[in-house]
């Protein structure tokens, strides 16, 4: 909303330039006169010396010589307004100090006279704009915390859930189950939705719960962990390991419940050697089929998929895990066809809940005499190691294969499949340029924004938020 003075004549009449040109350089930070080719004729700052020193060397300068690009059709447009004699909006505008240092200004334009001169007053908006980046620092590192709570919380629900022991978490004030693992719940002939909330000593014997609720309470009263061998509602005995901890404000009691039978699963089968060494490797280890579907996965895997149980990986394609183009898993699969074993081939694994984490690959084609079909061994990449890799990027890893998948696939196939990868290239370094900001991202790389998203969802890289 704006205001004009209503008696101009009356207090204003007898004003003379040199009173104009006084309120002008005590309004406005910096002032530009520009004649009707758009040429600085004569300008006013009221800057520090750093920024003021270069300005007075403008004079006879074209305008456009002196800000930035982007900020070129705006002050077209705004000078477009003023000549008309119509009264424009405010507008910002980057100048270039020295060719490089930038000078944000919001501008007003007027035209002076009847020859198309252009007066611009402008208010220095480096300190708005300080304090706009702060503010976007500051939403950065909200919105990394989120992240990092979010991913904590992830990663302890896929340890909490997969969990070889019976673990239960208790309030230790009302003696009532928070949470409960798979194991737990089993364990103790109870469902999910049956266990949380009740009382933890109703889930036992009769007369076992007067037991229960005695070593609970005494627990929490003493601070000192407990074990107790009690009996369950089906009669069956199990140990109860009992301790206290805090979480933030909240007093709880963790549970640990093992049963004889636990003890069974620590003896080494006879198959156990090999096997039970590749079950829990530090390293994940994946076994396929022919077609690239997942035959069998161990826990390093799931950790690193973000995926609970075994069996939710087991028929699903590499295509659901891996981040890569169609092009660089069909090389992978024929180069291990051909040569038997692929080392050290660069990887990225895609979590179910959107953890992207770089691997190291190495693959085998199974031996003659077992099932066909392939084993790939992955571990995962430190920071140091992926920046240390960064030659390694997908669109090397193309260059290295084009020439083996030459007379394989059709040169139309390939050149979409390598076009691929560089757009997707562009895309993320775009993004990373601009902070995950889409918009400015789009603006980098040409593109609509619609036409960016697009991109993105055919690329993975979407994470369902607009633009």
């Amino acid at each position: 909303m704006t205001a004009d003075f209503k008696y101009p004549e009356r207090y204003l009449a007898q004003a003379n330039a040199r009173d104009i040109v006084e309120l002008i350089a005590a309004t406005a930070d910096l002032a530009l006169v520009v004649n009707s080719d758009n040429v600085i004729k004569d300008v006013s700052h009221n800057l520090d010396a750093a920024s003021g020193a270069d300005i007075p060397a403008w004079l006879g300068m074209p305008i456009e010589r002196v800000v930035r690009v982007d900020s070129r059709p705006m002050l077209r447009k705004a000078f477009n307004v003023a000549r008309s004699g119509a009264r424009g909006a405010r507008f910002d505008v980057n100048h270039l100090i020295g060719g490089k240092t930038e000078l944000p200004v919001q501008y007003s334009a007027l035209g002076i006279g009847g020859d198309g001169s252009i007066i611009l007053m402008g208010r220095d908006l480096r300190l708005v704009s300080e304090l706009q980046s702060r503010l976007l620092a500051n939403r950065q590192t909200q919105e990394e915390d989120a992240r990092s709570k979010k991913q904590a919380e992830a990663h302890y629900r896929l340890l909490f859930t997969t969990a070889a022991d019976a673990i239960v978490i208790i309030d230790a004030a009302t003696g009532k189950v928070r949470e409960a693992n798979p194991r737990a719940i089993s364990l103790l002939g109870s469902s999910s939705a049956g266990i949380a909330g009740k009382k933890f000593s109703t889930l036992f014997d009769k007369a076992a719960q007067v037991e229960v609720q005695s070593v609970i309470s005494g627990v929490v009263a003493s601070g000192s962990p407990a074990n107790r061998r009690v009996d369950l509602v089906n009669s069956n005995s199990v140990t109860l390991s009992v301790e206290l901890f805090r979480a933030g404000d909240l007093k709880l009691v963790l549970v640990r419940i093992s049963a004889p039978s636990d003890a069974m699963d620590l003896i080494p089968s006879a198959e156990s050697g090999i096997a039970t060494l590749v079950r829990n490797a530090a390293e994940a280890v994946v076994l396929t089929d022919e077609d690239g579907s997942v035959a069998w996965a161990n826990e390093s895997f799931l950790t690193l998929a973000e995926i609970p149980l075994a069996a939710q990986a087991v028929g699903r394609s590499l295509d659901d895990f891996f981040v890569w183009s169609g092009v660089e898993k069909d090389m992978l699969l024929k180069n291990i066809r051909r040569h038997g074993r692929v080392s050290a081939f660069s990887a990225t694994v895609r979590g179910a809940n959107g953890q992207a984490t770089s691997v190291d690959l190495s693959a085998v084609a199974m031996p003659d005499g077992t099932t066909p079909g392939y084993g790939f061994v992955m571990r995962a990449l430190s920071g140091d190691s992926v920046r240390q890799r960064r030659g390694n990027s997908d669109l090397t890893r193309t260059a290295e294969h084009l020439v083996e998948m030459i007379g394989r696939a059709p040169m139309k196939e390939l050149v979409r499949d390598t076009t691929d990868v560089i757009e997707r290239m562009c895309i993320e370094a775009a993004l990373k340029l601009t902070g995950n900001n889409r918009a400015s991202a789009a603006r980098v790389l040409g593109l609509s924004r619609q036409a960016l998203y697009l991109k993105m969802n055919r690329f993975g890289l979407a994470d369902g938020e607009p633009l």
